[in-house]
């Protein structure tokens, strides 16, 4: 389910790195690792927790997609964002497309 806020994406993205998103899963679209000197990272062993969108009021640049990801093989949390509409990158739209959504439903989100 996406989630919609009248949170900034600034804003929320602030409320997950507090909560362990800090990675920068969109390094996923070069196929390099989120971490410095890591292995190439399967995209098979990434599910997505949570997505947000995100409308521009005035502004349709401001329309984006946040996704809440996590590696379930080393524990990494991370955001990968994409912009919405005509806006959004198809390359981002690949990696997102070979992710799985498993929803987590614990806790209160952003």
């Amino acid at each position: 389910m996406i989630i919609r806020t009248e949170k900034t994406l600034s804003e929320v993205m602030e409320v997950l790195r507090e909560r362990g998103y800090v990675e920068d899963f969109n390094l996923l679209e070069e196929h390099i690792s989120y971490r410095d000197g890591g292995e190439k990272v399967n995209l098979s062993d990434i599910v997505i927790d949570k997505i947000y969108r995100f409308t521009g009021q005035n502004d349709p640049d401001d329309e984006a997609i946040l996704y809440a990801m996590r590696n379930i093989k080393d524990g990494a949390k991370g955001v990968f964002v994409n912009g919405f509409g005509i806006y959004t990158d198809d390359r981002a739209d690949e990696v997102i497309a070979k992710i799985i959504f498993d929803e987590d439903h614990s806790g209160i989100w952003p």
